[in-house]
Formats: C-alpha cells, sequence, structure tokens
C-alpha cells in the first residue's frame, strides 16, 4: 500500500483534532474521565475516520479528506450515515432508468 501526502496530512489533522478535543472534554467536564476510556475511545474513532477514508477514497468520492474527518466526530453514527449516502442514496442516484 503507497502512503501519499493526503494521507499523512490527514492522519496528523485527525490526531491533532482527536485530542484536542479530548483534551476539551476532560477539562470542562464536571467528573474526571478515566484515561483508558479516553485511549479507548479515541482508537475507535481513528479506526472509524480511518476505515471511511479509505473507503471513500477507494470508492473515488470526491471529498474522501472530508468523509474522513466526519468519521471523528461520533461512533458509530458517522459510520452509519457515510454507509447509507455513499452506499444507498448515491448508488440510486446514479441508477439509469430506461
Amino acid at each position: 500500500m503507497k502512503i501519499n501526502k493526503t494521507f499523512i496530512f490527514f492522519l496528523i489533522t485527525a490526531t491533532v483534532c482527536l485530542g484536542f478535543l479530548l483534551f476539551l472534554v476532560q477539562q470542562f467536564s464536571n467528573e474526571k474521565i478515566p484515561l483508558g476510556l479516553l485511549i479507548i475511545l479515541f482508537i475507535l474513532l481513528m479506526a472509524q475516520a480511518l476505515y471511511i477514508f479509505f473507503d471513500a477514497k477507494s470508492k473515488g468520492e470526491k471529498y474522501y479528506f472530508l468523509w474522513g474527518l466526519f468519521g471523528l466526530l461520533n461512533f458509530p453514527s458517522s459510520l452509519i450515515i457515510y454507509l447509507l449516502i455513499t452506499r444507498v442514496i448515491l448508488k440510486d442516484k446514479n441508477r439509469t432508468t430506461y
């Protein structure tokens, strides 16, 4: 697998955004969130974002970078929305009728 500049830029951007988001959650919540839970959340969101990024890129989506960042927002609804839009809605839109 060839790693290109777009993937490296996405990985750095995603890590910084997710790290900052988890930092804000930790700082402004009334209860302190355990570090183990934050690590599990970080791994889940990064895995989901990477899956969406690579899947959108392999399917030829125009904005695969933004789809990957969309995967960082929450788990698993971002994945469900991505799959619904790309597999159901856009598939029906591209279908030709005679």
